[in-house]
């Protein structure tokens, strides 16, 4: 393995992580975020966590770890894509689908027109942890035909 190939692949690990890290916070600033007693202070500080969030962390993050992983599928010169690629990339488009829905969910909460509860949001935010799981278990065991 080359050394671009090696740096690539850490840039993708790390750009991953962080985004994941985001996927895993926004729900649960969410789920405080719809209690039905906050004041307007705590409301709208929950909205400028989110923006931070979304806008310096898990955007930037999510863009980065779409661009090393293609960059890693080029840089494997792959004739077709192999099974377990295939299955990872179905997965992380599920997990960017999932991103979009939080960015939804925020500009919900921007124009006071949330309607979920925090019920919702606990279940809700399990969906990027699953979703994780199992695109980990795809890299590693990386099952073929």
């Amino acid at each position: 393995m080359s050394n671009f190939y090696l740096i690539i692949k850490s840039l993708h690990i790390i750009s991953f992580t962080a985004w994941m890290a985001g996927m895993f916070y926004l729900p649960r600033i969410f789920v405080y975020h719809s209690e039905k007693n906050i004041n307007e202070e705590t409301y709208n500080k929950f909205l400028i966590m989110e923006k931070k969030l979304i806008k310096i962390i898990m955007n930037p993050a999510l863009i980065l770890t779409w661009l090393f992983g293609v960059l890693l599928i080029i840089s494997n010169n792959y004739s077709s894509l192999e099974l377990w690629l295939v299955l990872k990339l179905i997965f992380v488009f599920l997990m960017s689908g999932v991103h979009g829905f939080f960015s939804y969910c925020h500009k919900l909460f921007l124009k006071n027109q949330n309607n979920h509860s925090p019920k919702f949001y606990r279940y809700i935010n399990e969906v990027p942890t699953i979703l994780f799981i199992v695109i980990v278990f795809l890299v590693i065991l990386k099952p073929t035909y």
